[in-house]
């Protein structure tokens, strides 16, 4: 019996142990068989979408430039779960990018989005307005020159901010459009052998050409959209679907934009002005005088209260005459061009709502 006995504790044991491991391989199966499945969740819940904003290299602009080279952007990663990416391009191009769907967002002027987005039928947002030209935009004349215009020509980017500056200034002197000859550029690069060339009267342009062509060739100021205040603004604008579908994006690129204004008020503001002047390759002072030719919207109040201005609606009165007159915006009637916070979106909306939420965050 004692024998007996001890065989079947040495079997017993035999078969514990192998018991054992057969449950270790078996737990061993199943823990790797989970990890695939933890990782997967884990990459979903840190994954975030990349949407990106569509930028060129503009006094009023260098703000978000800025940002990209600091990598501030990727700091708002995780407060807004969105990796904000700038595409720089010369201005033409960032606006047919945005046109294509091939960036999500994009800094541009009130005229510009009027012009061209209009008859491409886009629905899209402004979320913020950024700044507004004062004395950015101007009609330039050669040293000497009479300072009637009628039967001279004018070279400048046709439908764009320039053009309807020289409409503005036409209508103010009482001088039929067609009493002055338009010579249609299609970028500003080469604007100063275009000033020089025998043909031409004058230029309407921008920073930094403006002050170029005024010290290298000390053209003649004729008029500047000093004299049409808040009527030329820059906006950021958003496509629709793409701002119903992530609206933190619309938080992401606020955030960023008060973190530099901020910084462009405080002591950091000579280092901040040497930052961006040094991206568009100009001095301090150079940066500095452009800059003051623009009104910035530098705080979230200033900016709200701006988006929700009613005298936009009598520029914009303005802004239809001159679409109209070169027919500009297709076959969409214009009560389907713009609307304003508070009312039914139409293809252009003035979204106050993500500027409000900027504010005042809203309670979970």
């Amino acid at each position: 019996m004692p024998k007996e006995l001890t065989l079947n504790n040495s079997l017993i044991k035999h078969i514990a142990v192998a018991i054992a491991i057969v449950a270790l391989l078996t737990a061993c199966d199943f823990t790797s068989s989970l990890n695939p499945l933890e990782e997967d969740t884990k990459n979903k819940v840190t994954e975030v979408p990349t949407l990106t904003l569509a930028v060129s290299p503009y006094v009023g602009w260098m703000p978000w430039l800025l940002a990209e080279e600091e990598g501030i952007y990727k700091t708002h990663i995780s407060d807004y779960q969105v990796d904000v990416q700038i595409v720089l391009d010369d201005y033409t191009q960032t606006i047919e990018k945005f046109i294509n769907g091939k960036v999500q967002a994009i800094a541009i002027t009130n005229i510009d989005a009027i012009a061209r987005l209009i008859r491409e039928d886009i629905k899209a947002d402004v979320i913020l307005i950024t700044s507004y030209s004062n004395g950015h935009d101007a009609i330039l004349l050669k040293a000497g020159a009479d300072l009637d215009i009628r039967d001279e020509t004018l070279a400048l980017l046709e439908h764009s901010s320039r053009h309807y500056l020289l409409d503005r200034y036409l209508m103010r002197k009482q001088i039929t459009f067609d009493e002055v000859n338009i010579h249609n550029i299609k970028n500003e690069t080469n604007i100063l052998e275009i000033f020089d060339n025998d043909s031409i009267y004058g230029v309407v342009t921008v920073n930094p050409y403006k002050e170029m062509l005024i010290q290298e060739e000390k053209a003649h100021l004729l008029f500047d959209s000093r004299q049409i205040p808040k009527e030329i603004m820059d906006f950021i604008i958003i496509r629709r679907d793409i701002l119903l579908e992530y609206p933190n994006f619309a938080q992401a690129l606020l955030a960023t934009w008060f973190l530099i204004m901020e910084r462009l008020q405080g002591n950091n503001r000579t280092a901040t002005i040497d930052s961006m002047a040094k991206l568009m390759n100009v001095s301090r002072d150079e940066y500095t005088s452009q800059i003051q030719e623009i009104i910035l919207n530098d705080t979230p109040t200033k900016a709200l209260s701006a988006i929700r201005d009613r005298s936009m609606q009598k520029t914009m009165r303005f802004i239809r005459h001159f679409a109209e007159r070169y027919g500009l915006t297709g076959e969409e009637p214009y009560d389907r061009w713009v609307s304003y916070p508070g009312r039914a979106p139409e293809l252009i909306h003035f979204n106050a709502r993500p500027l409000q939420n900027f504010i005042a965050p809203p309670r979970d």
